[in-house]
């Protein structure tokens, strides 16, 4: 199972996980759509993630993760930033002969500093760093349908899918300068563990050659 093909729009984070376990990644179709980083934790081959980032991203187990403590982290040049509802946690479960099942959580920054700390030692000048998490409101959903992907191991009928975390739209704060667009992102997977590198600078103009950018992302003031 791939990422799906992306709408147009700024996608500064795809991260996905087959509930099932397996890694690798896969780069979607893409139709007009700005890409940071495509990860997909479901089919092999690989596709610009850190290669010393693998062996942690391959310890990470759905049914295990604390999503209270799981933050999404992205550096941005200042002049892009995101807005409410950009970022969503899309997990996706089936059962063998029966329609799919789609649960959607969005998630909200959050603007305290220790939860920033993390990501001190990525700060730069011109540039913005953000952390992004499940909202608190959410994680007993979300706990839930873990417990039942759980039961599912021993009780039947076998649960399998996978979770997307994806963060798309943004907006332009002011004029996106010539010259390279360079993105990073990040994945904390537990309250005691530091942020995975998942892509570092990134030159969204090398990955889809746009002719206008300015154009293809609104204002934030608009």
């Amino acid at each position: 199972m791939g990422l799906p093909r992306l709408s147009p729009s700024l996608v500064l984070l795809a991260f996905s996980l087959a509930l099932s376990g397996g890694i690798g990644m896969a780069l979607p179709r893409l139709s007009r759509a700005f890409v940071l980083m495509a990860v997909s934790l479901v089919l092999s081959g690989c596709f610009g993630v850190s290669l010393s980032s693998l062996p942690r991203l391959m310890r990470l187990d759905f049914l295990t993760m604390n999503f209270s403590a799981v933050r999404a982290g992205l550096r941005l040049p200042s002049a892009l930033a995101l807005r409410p509802g950009d970022a969503v946690m899309t997990i996706k479960t089936r059962a063998e002969g029966r329609p799919e099942t789609i649960d959607r959580f969005v998630l909200v920054e959050t603007t305290a500093p220790a939860e920033r700390a993390g990501l001190a030692q990525e700060a730069r000048a011109g540039f913005a760093v953000s952390v992004w998490r499940v909202d608190p409101n959410d994680v007993p959903r979300l706990t839930a349908l873990q417990d039942r992907i759980r039961q599912s191991r021993t009780q039947g009928p076998r649960l399998s899918g996978s979770i997307d975390i994806r963060v798309s739209g943004g907006c332009a704060r002011s004029a996106i300068p010539a010259g390279p667009v360079r993105v990073s992102s990040y994945l904390k997977p537990a309250r005691d563990e530091g942020f995975i590198t998942l892509s570092e600078d990134a030159d969204l103009r090398d990955a889809i050659p746009v002719a206008d950018w300015q154009s293809q992302v609104p204002s934030c003031a608009g």
